[in-house]
């Protein structure tokens, strides 16, 4: 049955009987919730039993009136409700990656969507006693796309390998997930408020599943992982849940959120482009934008290139993520935190010229600073001199491919490792049990080129045990990283550390020298200090160098033009330069020693 608006024939009054007549497959499992009674399937993975609950409910039907409002909660049901098959997505642009590659398929949801869409699944292993540990999903997508529902995400294998309840939830994206208006009407950040009101679900009906409301730990990639730091900062969720475990996207990533005004200077240009003028004033706005299709708002928004994202409202969100880890305003919490060797790439052959998956994508030196600039534009251009030379004055410059790998180490540290460093280093300071890695594992069946390494998004597969389906191709040695990897998950939703209790393979992160593992097919090892010299460059140089350029550059704009006073500029400029070039050299000899 496809779930839309009709949400209420999901609810079976029906006799227990006639339900099990109505299904040839699978058994039924049976849980009584205090939310009500749900039925769901029982499979048979990895030689054990795994009760599978898909679709229930956790709030109210976001639309009518609810569109755009914060989730309200779900009221308690009676007799029984059929969590026998997936949900729909939520409504999204599925042409969101643009490409038909096996990997963005991999990510897309290909069922139905619908605005009636905040539901969650739940996998129960059997053969635990009550009061395992629970692993809650928060998908990725940059805000704009994603679903609980992907192939992906199919959490019998982690249940089963590990003994641990794994949920997975919906929540709103893009125009209908995110648009702001500073109102009731529209608070923004509903796609975070989702989140927190299926983390609340779960605290109060997972131990009916054989969880433990107290060992619940959220999971999450890219725009997932930052979920994780925003649900972590808010007063209305931190609460909701016990342990974070951050996949590539560190709540500090420069990407993804608004300011107040800027989300509302957003909104207004979108009303007016689907034809909701803003001279009658918000309410008829907001009234306005429920009474167009919730698919063309979507498109729409794509379109005019108005994408929604969070944002620092002073309610859900009071303060910007970097001050807040600075100032220790999050939940205090265990943290495990890490990216994938070559995050990058993937991003890199849709948004930049010179870039594809069909070449080796030897970019030029003029590619590689347009690059800088479309990423980073808040550069100015002697930032940009300084990047340029950090990142490629020491490299051979006789080998064609020096700006390609040039520019994905660039990225890397900017977006991702640089991020994540940050982040941990405020959990140590708060005393939380912290643990880093680096994923580093290119899958054996990936069909793109081998230059593209270890693409944002490649650990998926790993933690939720696909390679365990012997049907996919995977080779012995990528099935044994996927069973270290979920052992490592579980044991940190158990205890707060990775290792069993027999293993200290994975040493803590800590202020000094950092620390962290690699996780790939090779024997688990250590490394110190990820990436800290390029990550002092980014924080300790180039801001300041920012600041004071940007502040010398005004105050010659405000003396009389001369020559003499041009030249001075010019000079001072050329020091701050030298001063650079000297430095780099340090990190060069550091980085390589």
């Amino acid at each position: 049955m496809v779930r839309g608006s009709n949400m209420v024939h999901q609810i079976l009054i029906a006799a227990l009987a006639a339900l099990l007549a109505s299904l040839e497959v699978e058994a039924v499992a049976d849980v009584t919730t205090p939310a009500g009674r749900v039925v769901g399937l029982e499979l048979d993975v990895l030689g054990t039993t795994v009760h599978a609950f898909l679709g229930i409910p956790f709030a109210q039907p976001p639309v009518g009136e609810r569109r755009f409002r914060r989730a309200e909660p779900m009221e308690p049901w009676d007799g029984i409700y059929n969590a026998t098959s997936k949900p729909s997505a939520c409504i999204q642009d599925v042409a969101f990656f643009g490409r038909q590659d096996t990997i963005y398929n991999t990510w897309t949801p290909d069922g139905p969507i619908s605005e009636d869409c905040l539901y969650l699944n739940v996998w129960q292993p059997t053969h635990v006693p009550t009061g395992a540990a629970v692993l809650v999903w928060s998908y990725g997508g940059s805000f704009q796309v994603g679903a609980s529902v992907l192939d992906l995400y199919d959490g019998k294998y982690l249940a089963a390998a590990e003994g641990v309840v794994v949920v997975t939830m919906n929540y709103r994206v893009s125009t209908l997930g995110f648009l702001y208006t500073g109102t009731e009407g529209a608070p923004g950040n509903m796609g975070l408020t989702d989140q927190a009101m299926a983390l609340k679900w779960v605290k109060e009906n997972i131990a009916s599943f054989g969880g433990d409301p107290s060992l619940v730990t959220v999971f999450g990639e890219s725009a997932g992982g930052t979920s994780i730091g925003y649900l972590q900062m808010s007063l209305d969720s931190r609460d909701l849940f016990n342990r974070g475990i951050v996949q590539s996207g560190a709540v500090v990533m420069p990407w993804g959120r608004d300011s107040a005004s800027a989300a509302y200077n957003k909104t207004i240009r979108f009303a007016e482009s689907v034809g909701c003028p803003p001279d009658k004033g918000m309410d008829a706005i907001i009234a306005c934008l429920r009474d167009k299709d919730g698919q063309h708002l979507v498109d729409t928004s794509v379109l005019r290139d108005t994408r929604f994202f969070p944002v620092i409202d002073g309610s859900f969100l009071v303060e910007n993520p970097g001050d807040a880890l600075k100032n220790g305003n999050f939940k205090k919490m265990d943290i495990l935190i890490g990216s994938n060797t070559n995050e990058p790439t993937l991003f890199l052959i849709e948004d930049l010229p010179g870039f594809s998956s069909n070449t080796s994508s030897a970019i030029t030196k003029e590619q590689f600073i347009k690059g800088i600039e479309y990423y980073i534009p808040g550069l100015n251009e002697f930032a940009v001199d300084a990047v340029v030379y950090q990142y490629t004055a020491w490299l051979h410059h006789e080998e064609e491919t020096l700006y390609r790998d040039a520019f994905g180490l660039l990225y890397g540290d900017y977006f991702n490792f640089c991020p994540d460093v940050t982040t941990a280093h405020a959990h140590v300071r708060q005393g939380a049990a912290t643990y880093m890695y680096e994923f580093a594992q290119r899958a054996s069946n990936l069909a793109w080129p081998d230059w593209m390494g270890v693409v944002h998004g490649a650990e998926m597969e790993f933690v939720f045990g696909r390679p365990l389906d012997a049907a996919l191709g995977y080779t012995a040695e990528e099935v044994e990283l996927s069973r270290r990897i979920m052992r490592h998950w579980a044991n940190f939703a158990r205890t707060g550390n990775p290792n069993n209790n027999d293993e200290t393979t994975w040493g803590a992160f800590n202020q000094t020298d950092g620390g962290y593992t690699v996780l790939d097919t090779h024997d688990p090892r250590m490394r110190m200090g990820p990436r800290f010299a390029a990550c002092a460059f980014w924080e300790e140089y180039v801001n300041p160098l920012i600041a004071k350029t940007d502040a010398l550059m005004m105050s010659q704009s405000c003396e009389p033009d001369t020559s003499d006073a041009r030249a001075d500029s010019k000079a001072v400029f050329w020091l701050l330069q030298l001063s650079l070039y000297n430095l780099a050299a340090v990190y060069v000899f550091t980085l390589h020693a």
